[in-house]
């Protein structure tokens, strides 16, 4: 049986394979202006989505799930019962956990396998959670708040990568200065959780965290591998911050609208 701190550094680095391979930006085709007139809301129960429970031809349990809320869904959490060794999991687009790498639109359809680390039958599942483009959400507080945290967590570490990021413009470093200061921006390793449930929360914020700095090591070591001149170097570090000033203002956004969201369901 892994160990719990197994467990967070194995899914961090699972996730890192897909997240490496990817230069999309998690943005949707709508104004962000328009965000602000929008009525967010939270459903107690019966969200506006269609969530299937199917297996794929070798029996691995697989999750379809379709929006059909006027807005894109940007998060959603899957719950499998009888709890196992990893009960929950998180899927987001705004930080790319769990592999949803945009959001879902209006009738659109997200198909994504789940854990099922004892095999054997698929497991029960069900949708225990969901935010929207708009801010609306489903869930409890606490699966809420753990997609609010990695959000977070995600957009304080793009804060540090964009300032490295414009300070080895101004400086016109090489490829190896990037590297180097790609590494330092890594956060230290956490304490090992006393839950699974801990592992897997702290899993979450710890691969939201390393995103820039594994993207940024990563793009330098690799795209510009024919390519090593300073000129090159530049335009791939201008490229870098754009990309990230824009999934760390998505982030930003995002977060004003939850904290929104939850202010106002205070006042109810």
């Amino acid at each position: 049986m892994r160990t719990l701190r197994h467990l967070v550094f194995s899914a961090a680095a699972e996730a890192f394979l897909l997240f490496c391979t990817t230069s999309l930006s998690a943005q949707t085709p709508h104004d962000p202006t328009d965000l602000a007139c929008r009525s967010a809301r939270h459903f107690p129960e019966k969200p506006p989505v269609s969530f299937e429970l199917a297996e794929t031809t070798d029996h691995r349990p697989l999750v379809i799930i379709t929006n059909s809320y006027q807005y894109p869904l940007t998060a959603y959490v899957v719950q499998t019962e009888p709890k196992s060794a990893v009960d929950t999991q998180i899927y987001d687009a705004l930080t790319r956990i769990g592999g949803l790498l945009a959001p879902i639109p209006r009738g659109l359809t997200h198909k994504t396998g789940i854990p099922n680390l004892g095999g054997g039958p698929v497991p029960d599942a069900k949708l225990a959670a969901a935010v929207w483009e708009d801010g609306s959400t489903f869930g409890t507080d606490e699966l809420l708040a753990r997609i609010s945290n990695s959000r977070k967590a995600q957009a304080d570490s793009y804060d540090l990568a964009i300032a490295t990021l414009q300070t080895g413009i101004e400086k016109n470093w090489s490829i190896q200065e990037y590297i180097a200061a790609a590494q330092k921006l890594r956060p230290p390793l956490p304490p090992q959780p006393a839950t699974v449930e801990e592992a897997r929360a702290t899993s979450e914020r710890l691969t939201a965290t390393m995103l820039p700095s594994i993207t940024m090591r990563d793009n330098m070591q690799h795209s510009v591998q024919q390519d090593r001149s300073s000129a090159r170097v530049a335009k791939l570090a201008q490229i870098l911050l754009k990309d990230f000033e824009q999934s760390r203002d998505s982030l930003r956004q995002a977060l004003g609208e939850s904290t929104a969201m939850a202010d106002r369901a205070k006042t109810r």
